[in-house]
């Protein structure tokens, strides 16, 4: 049978970094396992790539922090041919009561160290001329944000990972824990079991059903979203920033010298979902081009359909599980799994090792869903 101090269920990025900080650690005998052909190939591979601070809850707003000073600092730590293309975020409100909301979210972010501005339409076309603003009341825009691909990122993190000495599987699916007296004994693999005394749940769009496996409830849902991308167009500049239209939820980067571009289905059901729905897109090619008519010629190149792990209050779930004992979870992004994973590795791991995270992450447990004061929704828009 075999034997490691410590399994980690998801190779996506979360488990990726989770892996990597535990290495760092001194921690030498772990396990990744990833149940598709390629790691990421999931919620983690489908993502546009956006990393922000500007949130509307301090907690996702110091996620952030962290993440985005390593993700400045990745290449060089990783030894990873990577790049963090910080051209910021712009998020554009169409009327008063958003615009109220966008601003007392930047006060909030302000307060926590972050650098943001408040625009007007004219500065937003001063940026971004093709942008059609006669209805935006305001906007905010923190250059630090920006764009990065995820595929990228998540394989500086395996190389790493194989080079600190992490056994990383893929086609490995988890069909069981073994649970006895109240702990975690061992994982049950499509290939044989492994025997360890520790789990981390960070299957992500899965996470609930890995942790049935142990007769535990996670309020996780996986929920369907799109992007579409367009073939390249002259009029866009590399430079230009995420575009978020926080009235119809649209959101546009530039992508392989065209656009991409996503939007939320407000009425999409919970389930496990990524077929593209054709007429969505079209939506979503609407709103675009209202936002931005020079897209009216643009042609769709690609579209595709990936897993938000979406929790009730679009936090994730940090949590060392009492029963059984042994078992923890890292999972519930809503969306934000890509941004907040080297932060979320990194407390993770000390979460594990230490019992405790430097980042003050208590608000996160899973007992928050049904205390009586719970921490604040995210509203800000889940991209």
């Amino acid at each position: 049978m075999e034997r490691a101090e410590v399994v980690i269920v998801g190779g996506g990025i979360i488990g990726a970094s989770i892996a990597y900080h535990l290495a760092r650690r001194g921690l030498k005998d772990i396990i990744l396992l990833e149940k598709e052909l390629f790691f990421g190939a999931e919620s983690t591979g489908k993502c546009a790539g956006g990393i922000r601070a500007q949130f509307a809850t301090p907690i996702n707003i110091q996620l952030s922090m962290a993440s985005i000073a390593a993700f400045e600092r990745f290449a060089e730590e990783m030894g990873a041919p990577v790049a963090f293309h910080q051209v910021g975020y712009l998020f554009m409100s169409t009327d008063p009561a958003q615009w109220a909301a966008a601003q007392k979210a930047v006060e909030l972010q302000r307060s926590l160290g972050v650098n943001v501005d408040l625009l007007t339409a004219q500065q937003i076309n001063d940026m971004v001329p093709e942008l059609r603003t006669e209805d935006v009341v305001g906007a905010t825009y923190s250059a630090r944000d920006g764009l990065a691909d995820p595929h990228e990122f998540l394989q500086g993190y395996i190389k790493r990972n194989r080079d600190l000495g992490v056994r990383a599987f893929t086609q490995r699916p988890v069909t069981g824990l073994e649970v006895q007296g109240g702990r975690i004994q061992g994982v049950v693999t499509a290939s044989g079991t492994i025997s360890t005394p520790l789990v981390v749940n960070a299957a992500g769009a899965w996470a609930a059903q890995i942790a049935r496996m142990a007769a535990v409830d996670l309020p996780i849902a996986p929920v369907r979203r799109h992007i579409a991308t367009t073939a390249p167009l002259p009029f866009i500049s590399s430079t230009y920033p995420m575009m978020v239209d926080n009235g119809s939820g649209l959101y546009m980067h530039p992508e392989s010298g065209g656009l991409l571009m996503g939007m939320a289905k407000r009425d999409e059901p919970p389930a496990y979902r990524t077929d593209v729905d054709e007429d969505f897109v079209m939506e979503i090619v609407g709103a675009a081009v209202d936002r931005m008519p020079a897209l009216e010629t643009a042609a769709v190149n690609a579209a595709w359909a990936g897993l938000y792990e979406v929790t009730p209050d679009h936090h994730p779930i940090f949590e060392t599980h009492k029963d059984p004992q042994g078992l923890f979870t890292c999972a519930g992004f809503s969306g934000h799994g890509f941004m907040h994973a080297p932060a979320a590795g990194e407390a993770m791991a000390e979460l594990i090792l230490d019992g405790a995270a430097r980042l003050d992450i208590t608000d996160l447990c899973l007992a928050r869903f049904s205390a009586r004061d719970r921490p604040g929704r995210e509203e800000v828009m889940v991209i």
